[in-house]
């Protein structure tokens, strides 16, 4: 099928031609380019980054043109060559043409975006009275943190976790806050079919830290038998949502359907929030999708248009028609990408 031209009003209809397996690059980069906060101020500064620079710097260089370009009136496709050898440059480990996993390419490269972007300062040792409540803690913690890591990538995409960790002998209670920049959820083994909120309730689920696990407890003074669980203390603007269906050794791959919400405002993240007030509501723009198996697999993205709010599926150079909401939901999905209402 051959790919659609876009109209004037319809940009970023764009392909990204495979260059030697880079369908998870193509894949990723096309939802990256409908995250509507980042790829807007990319076309606005794209002539602000020099093409020198440190590695990271090039590779802002690299993407920021080639959103440029995917957001030109009438062009169908382009060629991420510059990009992947700029990207391969700083990140060895993508330097052959061999199929790699979207979600760690999606890990490195906001990484290498966030560095080139970052005017945060070093230095410094953060002190906190034990005495001060969690919420203040958490608030203390983000602003240190924020102060350290200052860049748009930051402000996009990385949010806050909550990590309690409680003595099962004494009950005393340990509380740290830690970034984090997107949730790697696990699948439920007993069943093929679930809802993402199972997956959710699955990575927030108390875990019981025993035998070489057990922590050291502070009051005992000895290594105890523990519980861990998280909530989000603090919510990013873009939630990314990585559904875990490889196991450790990627020799296998879980084919559950996860059924997840599709429509604006529909994922309420709310429940799953370290405060019972939390209201955190989400609606989804895209889908990295991967297709077949882990040694012959093939990755495509799913995304909503921010002009038209019509569905595409981009199959590297290869653009859809408007798709129907009910074509989203498959066992394909593997990193969903919400956007918070506002």
């Amino acid at each position: 099928k051959p790919p659609r031209r876009p109209h004037a009003t319809q940009l970023s209809l764009c392909g990204l031609r495979n260059i030697g397996n880079t369908c998870f690059m193509n894949s990723v980069i096309q939802c990256l380019s409908h995250t509507s906060e980042l790829s807007s101020f990319l076309r606005s500064h794209h002539g602000s980054y020099p093409s020198s620079g440190n590695k990271d710097q090039q590779i802002l260089h690299e993407f920021a043109k080639l959103i440029s370009e995917m957001w030109t009136a009438n062009v169908r496709s382009v060629a991420p060559m510059e990009l992947k050898r700029a990207f391969s440059r700083k990140h060895r480990m993508f330097s052959d043409f061999n199929q790699q996993d979207a979600q760690e390419f999606l890990r490195f490269f906001l990484d290498s975006l966030h560095l080139a972007l970052n005017t945060g300062s070093k230095g410094g040792t953060l002190y906190i009275d034990d005495k001060v409540s969690d919420n203040k803690k958490a608030d203390l913690m983000w602003n240190w943190y924020s102060s350290h890591e200052n860049s748009l990538i930051r402000d996009l995409f990385v949010g806050q976790l909550k990590s309690t960790l409680k003595c099962s002998t004494c009950g005393n209670t340990s509380v740290t806050f830690d970034p984090f920049w997107d949730l790697s959820v696990p699948l439920p083994l007993s069943s093929t079919r679930c809802k993402l909120d199972t997956c959710l309730n699955l990575f927030i689920k108390e875990e019981v830290l025993d035998g070489n696990d057990m922590p050291n407890c502070s009051r005992c003074q000895a290594r105890r038998k523990s519980t861990k669980s998280f909530t989000i203390q603090r919510f990013p603007k873009y939630l990314v949502i990585h559904l875990k269906r490889f196991s450790g050794t990627r020799f296998s791959k879980l084919s559950h359907l996860v059924e997840f919400p599709t429509s604006a405002r529909e994922l309420d993240m709310g429940s799953y929030g370290s405060n019972s007030n939390s209201s955190a509501q989400y609606s989804l723009y895209a889908i990295s999708n991967h297709m077949g198996s882990t040694g012959g697999g093939h990755y495509v993205a799913l995304c909503k248009h921010p002009i038209s709010h019509k569905w595409h599926e981009f199959n590297d150079n290869i653009v859809s028609d408007a798709l129907p909401e009910s074509f989203l939901v498959s066992p394909s999905a593997y990193i969903l990408f919400y956007e918070r209402a506002k």
